[in-house]
């Protein structure tokens, strides 16, 4: 549903809504904390560019940052810059003629493209990074992925450090 290219325009996104400065992140700090090609990156940042969604800075200290606040940007608004499209279904998608209206599996399946498009439609980039479950989507702004490991002190069991007996 979601293609690749708007899959790394949502996480190049997020990224810049959370990054706490307001200095523009090249291309290269993006892709670097987001995992994306640089060489691919480049060319959805100038897209987003050219659809308003960023602003860029050429130049010693430029590059790339949110041209409105995360609040005001939707997740629907970068699926849209990137030519991502949610295909509702208006008629027989069979070409059954005399089908004037959709039968009941057509009409729930287009009812939950709505839906789909209507959370993205709802949805920030302030409401991602504001998620539930205390962890931030994709990577902090140091560009470490949001793993935690936890470490248990009670019977750590063999290790290099701590061979079995």
């Amino acid at each position: 549903m979601i293609s690749q290219t708007s899959e790394y325009a949502l996480r190049a996104s997020v990224f810049l809504a959370g990054r706490r400065n307001d200095r523009p992140a090249s291309a290269q700090e993006i892709a670097d904390s987001v995992r994306v090609p640089v060489g691919y990156l480049q060319k959805i940042l100038r897209l987003l560019a050219k659809q308003k969604i960023l602003t860029a800075q050429r130049g010693s200290g430029g590059g790339f940052a949110l041209a409105k606040v995360p609040s005001a940007i939707s997740v629907l608004d970068i699926l849209r810059a990137t030519d991502t499209k949610i295909e509702r279904i208006e008629r027989c998608p069979l070409g059954i003629k005399g089908h004037t209206k959709l039968c009941s599996l057509h009409g729930m399946l287009d009812a939950e493209l709505a839906r789909t498009e209507q959370t993205f439609a709802s949805t920030s980039l302030a409401d991602l990074l504001d998620g539930d479950g205390g962890v931030r989507p994709l990577c902090d702004t140091s560009g470490r992925l949001p793993i935690e490991i936890k470490v248990s002190t009670k019977n750590p069991g063999p290790s290099p450090d701590n061979p079995a007996k």
